[in-house]
């Protein structure tokens, strides 16, 4: 089975994307998605957390992500630790995930696959992008934060110039109407490279 990452910066439209592999029947593993469950229902990834942010970072047994956001997003030691604690389970997840799947190909979402120097990990990546301020107003909009915030999200990520030449596939996320087409293409190139 073939691995391939979908990846690109917050607010670029990743979500959008992946939904239309969906439509194709493509099994796809949204790893920020199953980052949430876990850092709510995984007892020793929790007592991590609380270990390195503080047992008030949890309320009612539910983590609250805008405070840890304030937290890591503008220290850049906080978010590695932070990511150092969850992404190996969410690896492990994904990997226990794979075991009985018979699929061509799945596509894993992964927000900073080249943050975290993963990319070798898969068989093809795919690099979704968008224009800044279209980043920023989409952040806004889905998390209630304000600019600064979105900004300082956006630059705790590896510029999209950086991982261009290291993806196999690249969707310009500009014209929304334009992606149905430009996932199809590219299920059918990997498709048939299988």
């Amino acid at each position: 089975m073939i691995i391939v990452g979908l990846t690109g910066g917050i607010g670029s439209g990743k979500s959008t994307v992946i939904n239309h592999f969906k439509e194709l029947g493509v099994n796809c593993y949204q790893a920020d998605e199953e980052a949430k469950k876990l850092m709510d229902s995984d007892k020793d990834l929790i007592k991590k957390i609380q270990n390195s942010f503080g047992d008030n970072i949890y309320i009612n047994s539910r983590l609250d992500r805008k405070k840890l956001a304030s937290i890591v997003f503008t220290d850049k030691k906080r978010l590695d630790l932070l990511n150092s604690i969850v992404h190996p389970v969410v690896n492990e997840h994904f990997t226990n995930y794979c075991i009985n799947l018979n699929e061509k190909y799945i596509i894993k979402e992964v927000a900073i696959i080249f943050e975290t120097r993963t990319q070798d990990k898969f068989d093809k990546i795919i690099l979704v992008t968008a224009p800044k301020e279209e980043r920023i107003n989409r952040i806004i909009n889905r998390d209630g934060c304000n600019r600064q915030d979105a900004i300082d999200r956006i630059n705790n990520q590896k510029n999209d110039k950086d991982k261009i030449d290291q993806s196999d596939f690249i969707i310009n996320n500009i014209d929304i109407e334009d992606i149905p087409e430009k996932v199809l293409e590219i299920h059918n190139a990997i498709s048939n490279s299988i």
